[in-house]
């Protein structure tokens, strides 16, 4: 993870109401804004996301997130207040050589913006670059707003057997 000095180039991205964000790697100096994104989303976005209801990430949950070797966490804010974060952005590898996790948290107040459209086509294009041919998704069968995000990515269309459908997305 790259440390908390310069960091890389953020990748912009505008969204419908014109707010400009910046996505950018997650740095050890993010654990703070992190977990107070985590504290701002709602019990709903947060059980949507981690399929329970936890109201910030424990250690293991950072640990696992920050590690380079697990994959990669991305973290957006606006353009004009870069030390709070409104999304959190995860592509992590599995135990399927070229597979990787696609996962979003956005703040509730950043919801219905295209900024999940937009972070998961970011996403899909990190992916690449990490070698990932495919992107795979666990989420809830009533998740419309992530499984409209994922169609965006050319999603097969799937069918809900359960509470949970696991979308695989070729790159």
């Amino acid at each position: 993870m790259p440390d908390a000095g310069p960091r890389r180039t953020a990748h912009p991205i505008t969204l419908t109401d014109g707010t400009a964000t910046r996505t950018r790697e997650l740095t050890h100096s993010d654990l703070g804004p992190l977990q107070a994104l985590h504290r701002r989303c709602s019990l709903g976005s947060r059980a949507l996301r981690y399929h329970a209801g936890k109201h910030e990430l424990s250690r293991a949950g950072w640990r696992l997130l920050s590690d380079p070797e697990r994959g990669t966490t991305l973290v957006t804010t606006t353009a004009q207040h870069t030390d709070r974060i409104i999304a959190m952005t995860n592509v992590m590898r599995t135990d399927q050589q070229g597979v990787g996790e696609l996962a979003v948290l956005i703040e509730d107040a950043w919801q219905s913006k295209g900024l999940g459209t937009a972070l998961a086509a970011h996403a899909a294009d990190v992916a690449r670059r990490a070698g990932h041919h495919t992107l795979t998704a666990s989420v809830a069968a009533v998740n419309a707003p992530m499984l409209h995000v994922l169609e965006s990515l050319d999603a097969p269309p799937t069918r809900a057997t359960g509470p949970v459908l696991d979308i695989h997305i070729p790159l």
